[in-house]
């Protein structure tokens, strides 16, 4: 770590890379969670302790989850986009084992069995090749073309145990290993599961290390019937799209068993071209008793296939072209966004169908549907069917609406789907800092925001289909849904697969169905999966032998749902290191006392501010739960507009979710019976409810235009300190929740992970987030200090101790020009353009294309002088040098005062980007004084 006093002199030009004479080690971050030798980190095991690690790899979402191996306590669990800083990040898991192993303090040696799942290709037969691995590592080809592939972090063959589980099987048991019943039904529903043939080739080749529906000795009915004989003539494979199973858990003395059964409908088919019979999976903690028995002659198995359309070399594998309900859903996504996996972001649009803009502006109703008939039946006029026509052709993301330019052609507008239902026409909101790069006016504490946007018309065409997809899914998933609840008997439910993360569907599913209790885990996408096989890995199935492992025994299954915090464990250590990189640019106070703390935070979110929360353990899943949030105050509407845009720099329309204490839920949402049946009804944020009509004028914030709410509640046993937080909050305002959302400020990130990243997260908001609060310390960003800067104190006074600007680690500069005009006619004109990476700086991203484009040439050559011996005057003294003689006197001042300012502006943005600090300089020159008036007006 550098020392403040420490100096840097740089040697370059700003059209060269720039080398520092220090140590480049002094600018290389430390990893945030490895403990100094001699001292063991918080989450740190017995060195005894063995591993179980349940793995999703070389696909999306690449997560690991990792237990016990006696106890079955799961001890640490983390996805990949957290630590890459890569949305949905995926490939090997050689960074996620390392962070695993150091947590733990554990190495490899500990690890007892690896369960993997990747739903695109087999992972086992692949690793097992260890040569061809070496091949594609030095290619830089497939997975070689990343680091880590061929590490034993990644390859784990000295584990004695590795197995593959199949896709929907370890959804499944996501679920079910841990749900808070005992019985009830599975259903399983994503985009794309495994392929039939990968299957079907373990069947036959009786590859032991895979698992999958087809291991057991038994084949089961599907959807289509004649799946083997279609698979024969199919151009490509067949792939999992919808799953029912039943389960059971039997307790017998001393043992827990717990009994998964696959359902189906009554018409009968073959997988094998062998009689059809009961599949039944067992899944057993079984020491000395035998297996319980149990009457399973009426739970027969669904499982519905889709056929791969097109070849899955192409893009996303042509996922996009595939029928299961959450890829025609996912394919909506596609045509709206451009982007697959912004299903989210569908089911957040598809509320404003009705809305009116200005008394007469409304999305037109999209009247033919777009999915149709059942999942669940071939029968003559109950076969599922797509209809592609509003999800084919030019996309929604692809079309230039004439809206988003003015009568000259120049584009005015820089988002397709930025708009909202604010009546006001204006609203000031207080911001502490400027808006994107422009400077905002310095002699006014409010930002006059723009007034509101109405929706293009592709917007209102986006909103149409984004409905029609929206109740289509609804209607045919909770079609699906009550028939294999009549038909098994099952009074319970658990969801998993990436159709789960619908809050909206899930609301319906808990309210409608009459469920007595319903179970979707925080991760119930590809996420999850690393649970699930983690939960495979531990639990075992008692229908298949017994995989060889040097535990004697087999663990007690879970009894509860397991903790949604399981990421790493910073510790005041770490976040102090990150405070310290970030030091110049922040005030911190430190608040030891939790009510405290909590008193000024909610007095912050009353007056309007938004308040970043890092602390304990980060949470798996896609939902920020308390632990890595941005809060605000949900009874202050404007704040809708000013986080999407300011903060989160995302499109207007999108809503945000409440966290509720769990006593207070039922008087501001319309629950039902289900929260009379357990008033936690959301903790996990997984479904969306209604706000009472009473209510929603006291909280529109966190009420979207429909009306509705995606909450979470939050239990004062499972939260301690976020409960006491909101009810700190309730006390001061009568409300008792917040405004939640994930603290991630840049575009295309994933919630923050490190401490680190909180700063950066938080500094890259550029002031709007007023409060950082991390563990004990209250951090504020600190703004530019011109005063001390020119030498001047708060009375005008001049000091004898200014500061210089520093700047903050070694940088890269790059110069382009770029012709304009037209050459035929002579009237080309060279733009010339300069950027810089620092990655030195606690702002830079790792990703590297993290480039900044300065103002102009002025900025490069201030930047390249702030070495930390010059002052401001030595600026103003070297540019006016360069210039004396060339204007008469009379525009000498003029030109002189105008330099001042803009110096002052050029290093005001430096430092706000944190390229520059303020350094007390040791040895001072004469102060330049004359310009501290013309700067009286700047700074107020």
């Amino acid at each position: 770590m550098r020392s403040s006093a420490q100096s840097t002199r740089l040697y370059s030009t700003p059209y060269e890379a720039s080398f520092s004479d220090d140590d480049d080690e002094n600018f290389i971050r430390n990893n945030p969670f490895e403990a100094p030798f001699s001292q063991k980190g918080p989450l740190a095991v017995s060195e005894d302790t063995r591993l179980v690690i349940g793995l999703n790899k070389y696909s999306h979402d690449t997560t690991l989850c990792a237990a016990d191996a006696a106890t079955g306590e799961v001890l640490f669990a983390v996805s990949k986009e957290r630590l890459t800083r890569k949305k949905h990040d995926g490939g090997n898991a050689a960074s996620l084992v390392e962070t695993c192993l150091d947590c733990l303090d554990l190495d490899l040696s500990s690890v007892e069995r690896v369960v993997v799942n990747n739903h695109h290709h087999r992972v086992l037969p692949m690793e097992r090749d260890q040569d061809h691995i070496e091949w594609e590592s030095g290619q830089g080809i497939n997975g070689g073309a990343e680091p880590g592939y061929e590490d034993e972090e990644n390859l784990l063959n000295s584990v004695p145990s590795k197995l593959e589980l199949s896709h929907h099987l370890a959804h499944a048991y996501s679920a079910a290993a841990q749900c808070p019943f005992d019985r009830g039904l599975i259903v399983v529903m994503d985009g794309m599961g495994e392929t039939y043939r990968t299957m079907l080739n373990a069947k036959m080749n009786n590859d032991e290390d895979y698992t999958s529906d087809l291991s057991f000795e038994s084949s089961f009915q599907c959807i289509p019937s004649d799946l083997a004989e279609r698979s024969r003539y199919s151009n490509f494979d067949w792939r999992e799209g919808e799953s029912v199973y039943t389960f059971q858990k039997e307790a017998d003395g001393q043992s827990l068993s717990l009994k998964v059964r696959c359902h189906h409908i009554s018409h009968n088919c073959t997988l094998l071209s062998i009689p059809v019979v009961l599949l039944d999976i067992i899944i057993c903690t079984l020491t000395h008793f035998p297996l319980p028995s149990y009457s399973s002659a009426k739970q027969p198995i669904f499982k519905r296939f889709v056929e791969e359309k097109t070849p899955p070399t192409l893009y996303n594998h042509g996922f996009e072209n595939m029928e299961s309900a959450g890829a025609v859903y996912s394919r909506a996504s596609s045509h709206i966004f451009g982007d697959w996996n912004a299903c989210g972001k569908v089911m957040g649009l598809a509320p404003w169908m009705g809305h009116v803009w200005k008394g007469q502006i409304t999305a037109p109703m999209l009247q033919d549907k777009i999915m149709t008939g059942t999942l669940y039946s071939e029968d003559e006029g109950k076969l599922f069917e797509i209809n592609r026509s509003a999800i084919s052709g030019t996309p929604h993301v692809a079309r230039n609406d004439p809206d988003m330019f003015n009568k000259e052609g120049e584009m005015v507008r820089k988002r397709k789907y930025d708009f909202d239902d604010n009546e006001e026409e204006e609203e000031d909101m207080p911001v502490a800092a400027r808006v994107d790069d422009g400077l905002m006016d310095l002699e006014d504490d409010v930002v006059t925001k723009k007034k509101k946007q109405l929706p293009t018309s592709v917007a209102l065409d986006a909103i149409s289909l984004a409905y029609r997809i929206q109740i289509d899914l609804e209607e045919v998933v909770m079609d699906f849904v009550r028939h294999f609840k009549e038909t098994s008997g099952e009074s319970n439910m658990c969801l998993a697969g990436g159709v789960g993360l619908n809050s909206v569907l899930n609301g319906r599913l808990h309210r409608e169905l009459g469920f007595e209790k319903v179970f979707i885990p925080p991760y119930p996408g590809d996420d999850g999966i690393a649970v699930g096989c983690c939960a495979f890995g531990l639990f075992e199935n008692k229908e298949l032998p017994k995989k060889k492992t040097s535990s004697s025994s087999s663990p007690k299954l879970w009894k509860e749902p397991l903790s949604p915090y399981l990421g790493p464990m910073p510790t005041d250590m770490d976040i102090k290191a990150a405070i310290e990189e970030a030091e110049p640019w922040l005030e911190v106070e430190t608040v030891r006392d939790n009510q405290r703390r909590f008193d000024m935070m909610a007095r912050e979110l009353e007056s309007g501010g938004v308040v970043a929360w890092y602390h304990g353990r980060s949470e798996l899943g896609p939902r920020a739960l308390g632990h890595r949030s941005i809060l605000a105050d949900p009874r202050k509407k404007g704040l809708v507009r000013f986080i999407n845009e300011d903060v989160k720099r995302r499109e207007s329309f999108r809503p945000f979710a409440p966290s509720v204490l769990v006593e207070e839920a039922s008087d501001w949402f319309e629950l039902g019976d289900i929260a009379l049946r357990d008033p936690n009804v959301s903790p996990y944020m997984t479904l969306t409810a209604q706000v009472k009509d009473s209510k929603r004028s006291e909280i529109p914030a966190v009420t979207h235009v429909d009306g509705s709410s995606r909450l979470q509640t939050v239990e004062k046993e499972a939260e301690p300190l976020y409960h006491q937080l909101i009810s700190t909050f309730f006390k001061l305002t009568g409300v008792p929740m917040v405004l939640n959302t994930s603290f991630n400020t840049l575009p295309s990130e994933p919630i923050v992970e490190t401490p680190s990243n909180a700063i950066r997260s938080f500094m890259c908001s550029m002031g709007s987030i007023e409060m950082l609060v991390m563990g004990d310390y209250i951090i504020k960003r600190k703004q530019a200090n011109i005063r001390r800067l020119l030498g001047e104190g708060d009375d005008n006074k001049v000091l004898t101790s200014p500061i210089n600007p520093r700047i903050a680690g070694p940088v890269t500069f790059e110069s382009s020009l770029t012709l304009q005009g037209n050459i035929n006619k002579d009237t080309v004109s060279a733009m010339p353009t300069t950027r810089i990476r620092m990655p030195a700086r606690p702002m830079h991203s790792d990703k590297g294309n993290d480039w900044f484009e300065l103002l102009d040439e002025l900025e490069a050559e201030i930047l390249s002088a702030c070495d930390g011996t010059v002052s401001v005057q030595d600026l103003m003294n070297g540019f006016l040098e360069s210039n004396e003689g060339d204007l008469p006197d009379e525009e000498y001042s003029e030109f002189s005062n105008g330099l001042l300012q803009n110096i002052i502006n050029r290093l005001v943005r430096l430092y706000e980007q944190s390229f520059i600090s303020w350094f007390v300089a040791l040895l001072l020159g004469p102060l330049y004084v004359g310009y501290s008036r013309s700067i009286t007006v700047l700074i107020k």
